[in-house]
């Protein structure tokens, strides 16, 4: 049986924002301080070679305002095919790896394609330096899964994960955890996923600076009280217990 860390009464756990693209802010220092002072810890991803330097560049100048995990994400695939020729002198300085993944909306995902060829090198990466993977799975869930098996990476985030058929898959890997954002909070589907989940495989995100319409356009770190707290209506939990939990899910994810 999984077992759920209770909150001390009176007691509020920091917050956690696992997937904000820092780097695709005009003033990404604003968006770090704003989160400092609402408690929320970050983790920001990069989508290109390109973003990785700068996230790297921003962790040097503020080393314990974030985690920096670096990738190129699938929709590089094509205009960036030595993409992890480029981030090789990088990653020993990232705290992760991420966002990298299977998308069929930008190019092919077959066995051959640039975006399979990609995602494996980077999961191999994060398999032999150790490091936490964040993997983007929209419309190839099954397959991200399938390439996973091969690997051992320490632990794994299925970010904004949709694939309700194969949580069970995700429930059967060691460490391997699902991040709700935003959509959470008008998604019926994101919803019965979030319920099927138990507490201490789910982490909170969101995915700034992607703003949501359904919610009026507003974007950002800001959001993850929202979803923590739909998080907890979905289990019937307080809140500060919900917030503890995801806490704990945090730091067992970055290990």
């Amino acid at each position: 049986m999984r077992r759920l860390m209770p909150m001390a009464p009176g007691a509020t756990a920091p917050l956690t924002d696992v997937h904000v693209h820092l780097p695709a802010y005009p003033d990404p220092s604003t968006v770090v301080e704003s989160a400092s002072r609402s408690g929320i810890r970050l983790i920001s991803v990069t989508v290109s070679p390109e973003e990785a330097v700068t996230s790297l560049r921003l962790k040097r100048e503020t080393p314990t305002a974030f985690r920096a995990f670096i990738g190129v994400h699938p929709s590089e695939a094509e205009s960036t095919p030595s993409g992890i020729e480029e981030l090789s002198p990088l990653w020993e300085s990232a705290d992760g790896v991420g966002e990298v993944g299977l998308d069929p909306k930008y190019s092919e995902v077959s066995a051959k394609s640039a975006q399979m060829r990609l995602f494996e090198g980077q999961v191999a990466v994060a398999a032999r330096l150790h490091k936490p993977l964040e993997v983007h799975s929209r419309g190839a869930e099954g397959k991200c899964l399938d390439v996973l098996e091969g690997y051992s990476p320490p632990s794994v985030l299925m970010h904004w994960f949709e694939g309700e058929e194969f949580v069970e898959r995700v429930l059967s890997r060691p460490r391997c955890f699902v991040s709700f954002g935003p959509a959470l909070l008008y998604s019926k589907k994101l919803a019965r996923v979030a319920k099927r989940l138990p507490p201490d495989a789910v982490l909170t995100e969101s995915d700034g600076p992607v703003a949501f319409a359904a919610l009026g356009g507003p974007a950002g770190p800001g959001l993850v009280p929202s979803v923590a707290f739909r998080l907890a209506e979905l289990w019937g939990m307080r809140f500060e217990d919900a917030a503890h939990q995801l806490s704990v899910n945090f730091d067992r994810f970055l290990g």
